[in-house]
């Protein structure tokens, strides 16, 4: 399968044009022709990893050198018969609060975006984290962790490209599961932020393994709140677990059909989310078996309102019921549920 390798750009290019004293477009392109790996960083390590019927995609800063160089490498792969696309990452620039604010969180949000439009095209995906600033390279390699694809790079110096596999080691996302209306709230504020004065109350409920997410931001001499450059990237790789889990069917009892029709609407959409939420491949985690025992799983424990019971089979997801924390979720809990007592005519497929 073809590859999509997604290249952070630097300027390098121009920097070592600029020492052999070559200004023009047409210069630097023959330049850049004439030893591509000496050239510039970025053709230096996709000449190692570019395979045929690969495409590129440079993702440059909001820079005048920054948009020329990504330019100038475009030109150079089409003219070697190679698909490359260019995508300018806003706030992306020298002026350090912006960059810090909004640059690095558009970053994270393009590169994640990046990532699932390949995959949605069924594309292999490859990080190329060799230019650009030093924190583009530090956040593209987490989302390379968290979202599970390669990430190369290469520095000019280097001889050969150095290539980290998709990590064997899984991020919890469970965070996302139990704070999900706070972080769904504060992302639908104005450019992901919230007026601290109106945040800061909410956030002091979340533990502490989620405020490490967030972080303070000024603006126009205001303070606000929003999703650090980490939190964002965390975000987006639980965006995509949501995305991926779509394929995974759920099918309703009667009664939970039933149950789930009658409610207001309000709370017929935070049981959808939770429906949806179920189909995480973290589910089996925040799941538990009270003392009744049975065949179902409560979901999900903690302080959470909204409920249900469920067991898997075959990889098909089946809601027995649906409940709410308190005196009836402890009697369902006793009680169990037993597939002897739902016939497999009594499920029937959510549509979502």
């Amino acid at each position: 399968m073809s590859s999509v390798i997604l290249t952070t750009v630097g300027t390098s290019l121009l920097s070592n044009a600029k020492r052999d004293g070559l200004v023009s477009d047409q210069e630097i392109l023959r330049y850049l022709a004439q030893d591509p790996k000496k050239a510039s960083a970025e053709t230096n390590s996709l000449l190692r990893v570019l395979q045929p019927g690969d495409e590129i995609v440079l993702l440059h800063s909001a820079t005048e050198e920054g948009r020329k160089a990504a330019q100038l490498l475009q030109e150079y792969w089409r003219q070697q018969g190679v698909a490359c696309g260019l995508v300018e990452i806003a706030g992306l620039a020298y002026e350090a609060q912006g960059f810090v604010d909004f640059g690095l969180k558009n970053f994270v949000r393009t590169l994640a975006g990046e990532i699932r439009k390949a995959a949605r095209r069924q594309r292999e995906v490859i990080i190329n984290a060799t230019g650009g600033f030093k924190a583009e390279i530090s956040y593209a390699t987490v989302l390379g962790l968290v979202f599970k694809v390669p990430v190369c790079y290469i520095h000019e110096q280097f001889r050969e490209i150095a290539i980290l596999p998709p990590t064997p080691i899984s991020w919890d996302s469970s965070l996302f599961v139990w704070y999900a209306d706070f972080f769904e709230w504060l992302s639908a504020g104005e450019g992901g932020l919230r007026p601290k004065a109106e945040a800061e109350p909410r956030a002091a409920l979340l533990p502490e393994e989620a405020q490490v997410l967030l972080e303070e931001f000024e603006l126009d001499g205001q303070a606000y709140l929003g999703l650090s450059p980490l939190g964002e990237a965390y975000l987006e790789a639980f965006k995509n677990e949501l995305e991926q889990a779509q394929s995974v069917p759920v099918y309703l009892s009667s009664k939970a059909r039933r149950s789930l029709e009658a409610l207001e609407p309000a709370t017929q959409d935070r049981y959808r989310k939770l429906l949806e939420r179920l189909r995480l491949p973290n589910r089996a985690l925040i799941s538990e078996l009270k003392s009744g025992g049975g065949d179902a799983l409560g979901y999900p424990k903690g302080k959470v309102d909204e409920r249900l019971f469920y067991a898997e089979k075959e990889g098909k997801l089946y809601v027995f019921a649906l409940t709410r924390h308190g005196p009836e979720y402890e009697r369902f809990c006793q009680e169990g549920f037993y597939w002897r007592d739902y016939p497999p005519q009594d499920f029937t497929l959510w549509e979502g």
